[in-house]
This record gives structure tokens, sequence and C-alpha cells, in this order.
């Protein structure tokens, strides 16, 4: 007998409870447990695979952060002031355009509906960075060594930071539902939205400079709309955008004592094929 979705979550969430997994990122495995099952219990779903490949433009990401010890004053010169823990940090970031792969598996109802499950793939290198400010001050025009404490370097510290060396990289997995939109044709609008989790690296190394780097793991959401054209029974093409948020990801630095948050923002585009498996 087909059981409702209601029943097969409560089974799932059962299940878990039994094996103890209470960790954050368990989230996205009980929901996509739930979902595998809700599929596999459902006598009106048509099963498809699918991939799609594209561009992945990041939103610019500024930066904010910290200083988690006191840098001392210097005594020689060039003379700079001591500079507190505590005190504010940050810079803005923009990225070049870069990749994006994606797998997908999924259900559709009779109702115009469907849900999925999607593991996804970015990368994008990074343009530039500018604007760096500490205690709110903009520090852009100052020769660099005010952040090295050493000997005068020569370039200012916006000289340095303007460079495209270093990126963005993020891995997820998302539960997304969609809603197929029948014009009585191939042609098939849709629009949704999904929930999951998004390991995030971002890696600083302005003028080969190693700024630092960070890796986090954090819930992420994305809002989609796009078009399927159905080929035949068996094949459909589709294109899709996406607006995905992957949360903030913590830098500790290399260059400076002290922590700084990016944030991942992403607009995708893609263009993909589904196969259809079922009826």
């Amino acid at each position: 007998m087909t059981r409702n979705i209601c029943e097969v979550f409560l089974e799932c969430k059962r299940v878990f409870k039994r094996k103890g997994c209470v960790m954050r990122n368990n989230y996205l495995l009980l929901a996509s447990a739930c979902v595998a099952v809700a599929m596999a219990n459902s006598a009106n779903a048509q099963t498809y695979v699918g991939v799609s490949a594209g561009i992945s433009a990041p939103h610019n990401s500024n930066n904010q952060g910290t200083f988690t010890s006191d840098v001392p004053a210097t005594t020689a010169a060039p003379v700079y002031g001591a500079i507190p823990s505590g005190t504010p940090l940050g810079w803005k970031t923009s990225f070049d355009v870069g990749y994006n792969f994606a797998a997908q598996v999924g259900h559709r109802f009779d109702n115009g509906f469907r849900i999925e499950g999607e593991f996804a793939f970015t990368r994008a290198n990074v343009r530039r960075h500018s604007g760096v400010t500490v205690g709110g001050t903009n520090i852009d025009a100052i020769d660099a060594s005010i952040l090295t404490r050493g000997p005068t370097v020569g370039s200012t510290v916006g000289q340095v930071v303007d460079s495209g060396i270093g990126s963005q990289r993020g891995i997820a997995g998302f539960v997304n539902a969609y809603y197929d939109i029948n014009t009585g044709s191939a042609f098939q609008p849709y629009v949704g939205g999904g929930i999951g989790i998004q390991e995030t690296k971002f890696d600083y190394r302005p003028s080969n400079i190693d700024v630092g780097q960070g890796k986090e793991t954090n819930f992420a959401w994305q809002l989609m709309a796009g078009a399927t054209y159905k080929i035949g029974p068996k094949f459909e093409l589709f294109g899709q955008y996406n607006y995905r948020d992957g949360g903030k990801t913590t830098l500790p630095l290399d260059l400076v004592p002290a922590d700084l948050q990016a944030r991942s923002r992403q607009s995708l585009v893609s263009v993909g094929f589904r196969i259809p498996l079922g009826k």
C-alpha cells in the first residue's frame, strides 16, 4: 500500500534518532533519505536523472572581521600606531565568471510538482580586492608596510590587493521542489526552491601573498526558474537560472592576526538534459 510523505518522514526521523545522528550536517542526509523513500512509495511519480553545466557568477563579498590580538606600534620608520585586538577589518572582493556542474535525481508528480536531490560543484577565481579598512578607515593609499610592519614596500595596500589570484569553491547538496507550468506543449516553464548544505572554500592570495584561506560547511538555499523542452518521452533539454546563498565562511588570516568572514552568493546559468526513467 502506498504511504503518504508524512508517514515516511516520521519513519526516517525514527531511524535517524535510533542511530544518534544529531549533528547539524545530518539535516540534509535526513531530508534526502525521506525524499528517496517518499519517491519509492509514490504511485503517480515519474523518476528522472539529469546533469547540467554552465557559468557561475559570484556576487561581491563584503568581507568583515576583527583583529584577534594586538598589533604593536612600530618604533622604526615607517612608524605606525598600534592596532588593538577587536579592531574591525574589512574589504570587498569581486570575482570572475566561473563554472558549475550538477547532477540531479528526482520524481515528477501528476499535479505539476516534482521533488529532486541535487549534487552541485561551483568554482570561480578572484578578480580583485578593494576598499581595505582598519577601524573604519580606508588604508588603500597607504604603503603596504602598515600591514606587514616591516620596511617600506613601495606599493600601496590598494595596489597589492588589486590582484586576481585566489578562488571561491563550493560543493553542495540540495533537496529541491519545483512546479512545472503545463502549457499543453513540449515547452514547459518552471519555478522552484531548495535547501541543503554547502562546503565553501575561499582562498585569498593577492599579489601571490598568502593572505588567508577558510573552509566551512553551512546551511544553503536557492531559488530557481527555467524551462524544459521535451524532445520525446525519454529525453528532455532544460535551461535554468539559480540564485544560491551558501552562507558565510570564516577565514583565519595569515598576513595579520585577524579573522574575516566572506559570504558566498552566486547567480548560476545552466543548460542540461534529463532522462525520464518511469512511465
